[in-house]
Order: C-alpha cells, then structure tokens, then sequence
C-alpha cells in the first residue's frame, strides 16, 4: 500500500534510474535529479545544483541506546548518512513549492544509491578513510 503521506513531485525531471523506499522514507534518482521524501515533504535537486555529497556519521548519546536497549527497543537507525550540498532546492508540501537557495541535507542513502549519484552527477567521487 502506498505511503499516502508522501508528496508527489511532477513533473521529474529526466529518465527514471532507481526507485528506493525505506521505512518512511523514499529516494527517486532520474538523470537529471535526486528526489527525497519523507511523510508531509518532497525535497527535488537538479544534479546540476548538487555541490558536493559527503559521508556523515551522526553521533548518538550512548545514554539513550542504553535506556531503548533496557526497554527491549532495538534501535534501528541507519548507519550512513550523507551530508548534500546544493546550490538550489524546491522543497515540496501541503503549502506548495519553495525555492532553497544554497542547501545543506542530511539523509541515510544505501551504497547502491551513491553509486547510481556518482555515476550520472558531474562531479568527482574522493574516498574518505
């Protein structure tokens, strides 16, 4: 069953190359743009506009996993995160259309996906250690 909180973009811009869906989130990459959503908001990026994708690891309050793990809670949070910079983004709600300028977005993306990006973006990949 669809996910009816997700906000459809259209038009997408370019050939559809790979469709992603975690939890309550969805990825959409064409040949043209990256499109992020979560429940309530769409986020779309023109390729051309990203300035830079960088691995993120987010730091988590020891505490908090201790306090879920004695609750029987098995936390599930994602293990890469990717920091996007773009020059422009439209941010998609129940509102309407907004127009970002220069952007930073923070969000979870598989290994798979990166690969997809660096292949169909104009710009070089530098392996972090």
């Amino acid at each position: 069953m669809p996910n009816t909180n997700f906000i459809k973009v259209k038009p997408m811009h370019g050939e559809l190359l790979i469709y992603q869906k975690q939890n309550q989130l969805g990825y959409t990459l064409t040949t043209q743009e990256l499109i992020f959503q979560n429940p309530h908001a769409s986020y779309q990026i023109l390729l051309s506009d990203i300035l830079g994708i960088v691995p993120f690891r987010l730091q988590r309050d020891p505490a908090m996993l201790e306090l879920l793990t004695e609750t029987g809670a098995r936390p599930s949070f994602p293990k890469q995160y990717y920091r996007i910079s773009a020059r422009r983004v439209v941010v998609i709600n129940r509102r309407g259309h907004y127009e970002r300028g220069t952007t930073d977005i923070l969000i979870p993306l598989n290994d798979r996906f990166i690969q997809h990006i660096e292949a169909h973006a104009d710009f070089a990949s530098i392996p972090i250690s």
